[in-house]
């Protein structure tokens, strides 16, 4: 049976509007138009896909459920393949599409970016901000060719490919309502439970790290406030809610400037392994000269 792919498009939006109307404007079509296409599915088909109430309203008949199931893989395909189209396009024009966290991409992206610009001027950059899931899952389907985190390596697989770059140092900080306590000088890390406390969230890589060398320790430490922004968190920090614990490059600028004060805990230094990771099925040739710039020395 040959049957246009287009006419299941055009049944697809039909029943998911449940309008001839709304998937005409979709489709940028007329409405007797996609009458006539699903009328000449239906007749292909030799089935009925929609009923048709007194009061105009249409509602999809059995077998129209089923061919509904077929037509949304069809129609999503097609818009999968539009994307790669265009994302082929972006290859060919030079476009790199860069997954990182904002607490890493502050301090630690720019400078990469600018090295490797001062090479390849004429290649664009598109940088987005989401959690590491999100930014595994755009990575497998392509719409990222870079993603650098922490704790990467827990994503690797037949398609992804990751290599560490850099251990990242954390340390608890305080803004001007508790610098007396960062002046104290040395101070064992279960006084801390005494203050608030302004934590990442659970499902952090920097949470996990200390709650395992907590947990090392047989200590245990309770947030006032868990936030999953590093920014979020530094400006808490900052109006005297609670003493936090970041990336310590993250900060180090507040340090220099006194906006914040770092405490010197009897506790032993905490890194964080940062990965970079990439599709290896699809990686060209600008992705890979980039990738370089992070095994070059500075």
């Amino acid at each position: 049976m040959n049957t246009d792919l287009n006419a299941y498009k055009t049944f697809y939006l039909v029943a998911k509007y449940k309008s001839f109307t709304k998937a005409s404007q979709e489709l940028y079509i007329s409405q007797p138009a996609v009458t006539q296409t699903i009328k000449k599915l239906e007749n292909q088909l030799n089935i009925e896909l929609f009923k048709r109430s007194s009061n105009g309203s249409i509602s999809l008949t059995p077998s129209g459920e089923v061919v509904y199931y077929y037509a949304e893989k069809i129609y999503n395909l097609a818009v999968a393949n539009e994307i790669v189209i265009e994302k082929a396009k972006d290859a060919s024009f030079g476009l790199i599409n860069i997954g990182v966290p904002t607490h890493i991409g502050t301090f630690y992206l720019a400078k990469y970016v600018k090295k490797f610009n001062d090479k390849y001027p004429n290649i664009k950059f598109n940088i987005i901000n989401k959690t590491s899931d999100e930014m595994i899952l755009m990575l497998k389907k392509r719409e990222l060719d870079i993603v650098i985190d922490t704790n990467m390596s827990d994503f690797e697989d037949d398609l992804i490919t990751t290599t560490k770059i850099l251990d990242l140092d954390s340390c608890f900080v305080c803004g001007e309502k508790y610098k007396d306590i960062a002046k104290k000088g040395r101070i064992e890390l279960q006084e801390l439970s005494k203050y608030p406390l302004i934590l990442p969230g659970k499902t952090t890589s920097n949470r996990k790290m200390i709650d395992y060398k907590l947990k090392e320790k047989g200590i245990s430490l309770s947030s006032l406030i868990e936030a999953n922004s590093s920014s979020i968190s530094r400006k808490l920090i900052i109006e005297g809610l609670g003493i936090g614990w970041m990336i310590k490059e993250f900060v180090q600028e507040d340090i220099n400037k006194n906006i914040l004060y770092e405490l010197d805990i009897d506790f032993d230094q905490v890194l964080t392994p940062v990965s970079l990771a990439y599709n290896q099925k699809f990686n060209h040739d600008i992705i890979k000269e980039f990738i370089k710039i992070f095994n070059e020395n500075d």
